[in-house]
């Protein structure tokens, strides 16, 4: 059944996801070939000494796209099963509600992650080029928390999307609004380092809520 239920997501997802990978990656290649631009004319050091004092980050241009992916795969995902309760039919299936849910967002969230992966494996490896090796840690400090932005905003425009009333629509995206602005308060070098783990908590609980609209929507609440 869940191999069933992810080929049907695949099916539906696949031209969307394919778009979004291109777009991401096309993007990221943009911007090494711009450091290769700026290493090439004032050597790599200058780059690494404005990181460092100037907070100027050469893939700052990249720091909302994981958010813009999550939020645009959740309503291409979960929209349309909406329109005239069809996720009702899903939730009636034999697997169960919550696993069939699950399986959804596992689905997605895995597309999620292959949108991003390829494009982040680029600018760490070709910014190691050029850049020293400390870089690489200090690029995951800042690249994670956006990361996880993108996570969040998927996780919660599901949450709000599957919600059948439209109060609880209003609150639950102005609530969600502030916990992905968590993600993007304004930092300075490395200002995230110790507070990574709590976003991965936060990040974690946030898979239950959308399994709470689910459960309000098979049951027709506002209906």
């Amino acid at each position: 059944m869940f191999k069933a239920l992810a080929y049907k997501e695949w099916i539906k997802l696949r031209l969307y996801w394919g778009l979004m990978f291109l777009a991401h990656l096309i993007f990221c290649l943009f911007l090494c070939l711009q450091l290769r631009r700026v290493c090439m004319i004032n050597e790599p050091l200058p780059v690494w000494q404005n990181w460092l004092f100037k907070d100027y980050l050469f893939f700052r241009p990249v720091e909302y796209g994981p958010l813009l992916l999550g939020l645009l795969f959740a309503c291409l995902q979960f929209f349309p099963e909406t329109v005239g309760k069809r996720l009702r039919l899903v939730l009636h299936l034999p697997l169960g509600e919550e696993p069939a849910i699950g399986a959804h967002l596992l689905v997605g969230l895995g597309l999620l992650t292959l949108a991003f992966l390829p494009g982040i494996l680029v600018l760490v490896g070709y910014s190691a080029i050029w850049l020293p090796r400390e870089f690489l840690v200090h690029f995951g400090y800042i690249y994670a928390p956006w990361l996880a932005g993108g996570y969040a905003a998927y996780l919660l425009a599901v949450f709000t999307l599957l919600e059948p009333t439209w109060r609880l629509r209003i609150f639950y995206f102005l609530l969600s609004a502030s916990l992905v602005r968590l993600c993007y308060l304004p930092s300075n070098y490395d200002s995230y380092g110790r507070v990574l783990p709590w976003l991965a908590v936060l990040l974690a609980g946030l898979v239950v809520l959308p399994l709470l609209s689910a459960h309000r929507f098979g049951k027709g609440y506002g209906s």
